[in-house]
């Protein structure tokens, strides 16, 4: 079969075309007034495309392009159960007719509801680790184990492990990224102040403050961990910017005071909704008919306006704030709003 491959005019890499992009970039008045922001306004990665759109699929674009290149007919992947990544990489999969295997946490839960529901609707085998760390190395050697399976069978399997080697393509489709926000910047009339992104990975922090570093661009990255403690994220994000930097063959490097982590929205815990990102999502519905998930975009709202609210950031700035999809965690989640 024919991938529709091509070179990213800004990177260099090779890429799939299978976002849509770009995305729209909206104005949020009534939103910016209920969190304290003088301006916000919303990229919409919720709107790129194909199994219900998400920040990953910039992603996926460099990852899976890499992947075909080498001949994959089957990609494989881990993440927690409930995965953004992994329901955006089935439909990629399905899109590419190529098939996929995703072996999740099972932490999460393994009900075949929201994200799994769709793996499941996109054609992905699914299987489950009760190893709960994703750089836990288990988890790899058990991917290894999967892997060889296929290669058994006459296959030949491709291993995506955003945590682990996939980490300098992810952070690529956002360097790439980067660009069409300043573009966005641009439109808007002028450069915000901030620019806030919920971080799981934290690859698309990485490429974000790494494009932006690299186009002079002085709006500050904000990440608002789901998962992480910032000590950890923080050194993740400036290993896996820096290993992109150098597989670009680029001089510029990322250091802790080019970007800030917030990590006090993540209790009750890493994929558990809080009573602040219930109110978080309610806001955004109520206020711009946005739709928000509670465990990640909930949770990057409500730390963005508590930290606004502290005033971190002066009086009223400009803010954007990345939607990063995850749609399937609302319906996950139904009971919490009740």
């Amino acid at each position: 079969m024919e991938h529709n491959i091509r070179v990213d005019d800004f990177t260099g890499l090779q890429r799939l075309g299978l976002a849509t992009l770009p995305t729209p970039f909206e104005h949020a008045p009534r939103l910016a007034e209920a969190v304290g922001a003088g301006t916000l306004w919303i990229k919409r990665e919720d709107l790129s495309g194909y199994a219900l759109g998400g920040n990953k699929l910039r992603q996926i674009d460099f990852i899976a392009a890499d992947a075909i290149g080498s001949g994959a007919d089957i990609l494989i992947s881990t993440a927690g159960s409930q995965s953004n990544f992994c329901r955006s990489l089935a439909g990629a999969a399905a899109r590419l007719g190529i098939a996929c295997h995703l072996h999740l946490r099972s932490k999460m839960g393994t009900q075949k509801t929201g994200n799994l529901l769709l793996d499941d609707i996109l054609g992905a085998r699914v299987t489950f680790t009760d190893h709960a760390d994703p750089w836990d190395p288990r988890i790899l050697a058990e991917l290894d184990d999967i892997a060889t399976q296929y290669r058994d069978q006459g296959q030949k399997p491709a291993i995506i492990q955003l945590t682990g080697s996939s980490a300098s393509l992810g952070v690529a489709g956002w360097v790439s990224g980067a660009r069409e926000l300043v573009d966005d910047f641009a439109r808007m009339g002028s450069t915000p102040t901030i620019m806030v992104a919920v971080c799981g990975s934290g690859l698309t922090l990485a490429g974000l403050v790494l494009g932006f570093k690299l186009l002079n661009c002085p709006t500050r990255m904000v990440g608002i961990s789901a998962q992480q403690p910032a000590a950890r994220l923080t050194q993740w994000i400036i290993k896996s910017a820096d290993q992109c930097a150098r597989d670009l063959g680029l001089s510029a490097r990322v250091d802790a005071n080019d970007f800030d982590i917030i990590d006090s929205a993540i209790d009750p815990g890493y994929g558990i909704a809080s009573r602040e990102s219930i109110d978080a999502v309610r806001l955004a519905g109520a206020t711009q008919g946005l739709i928000l998930d509670p465990i990640y975009t909930g949770k990057g709202l409500a730390g963005l306006r508590s930290a606004l609210e502290a005033g971190h950031y002066g009086d009223h700035p400009d803010v954007v704030f990345l939607h990063s999809g995850g749609t399937p965690n609302v319906f996950t989640h139904a009971n919490r709003f009740a």
